[in-house]
């Protein structure tokens, strides 16, 4: 019976060998989806500094602002995302910012860490952004990624072969 199971397994690829062996390493701890809601993220004096989400994590959430902010900086964040009557209210700091330069960037944005979000918030949040659409990828892959792909292209091997005059 242990023969039939590893042999099954076997014929499901995992993830590393359908890539070929080299899995690209995943810089984000979760995975974002591109949910838009209303929000409020407010400094620690209760000055509103964003009210907009591009998108969300239960690790974090974008926002667009056109405040200029220092990276560390503490903020409060309140939101709704599901569609129960629950807030979701945690201290986040300032990560990343995103001066919108790039095309596709819907404009300046800052990238917040959720830092004291309770675990049974972050495992409803996580399970309702299960459904949620991930946001389209905004730049290329990284090089590396690129080489590879371009080191082997299957059709233009069975192009190739099927141009070829038969043998004799």
């Amino acid at each position: 019976m242990a023969n039939v199971a590893h042999s099954l397994r076997m014929l499901t690829p995992s993830l590393a060998r359908s890539a070929c062996g080299h899995l690209p390493p995943n810089r984000r701890g979760e995975m974002r989806r591109a949910v838009r809601l209303g929000c409020r993220v407010k400094r620690g004096n209760g000055r509103l500094v964003a009210d907009r989400s591009v998108d969300l994590s239960p690790q974090g959430i974008l926002v667009t602002s056109d405040e200029r902010l220092e990276e560390g900086a503490d903020l409060c964040v309140s939101f709704q995302a599901t569609e129960l009557s629950l807030r979701f209210e945690t201290r986040a700091t300032l990560r990343r910012v995103v001066e919108g330069r790039r095309p596709g960037d819907e404009g300046r944005a800052l990238g917040l860490h959720f830092e004291s979000l309770p675990a049974v918030a972050r495992l409803i949040l996580r399970g309702h952004l299960g459904k949620a659409p991930q946001p389209a990828p905004r730049r290329d892959p990284p090089a590396e990624l690129l080489v590879r792909r371009r080191q082997f292209d299957y059709a233009e091997a069975v192009r190739r072969i099927l141009l070829e005059p038969p043998g004799p």
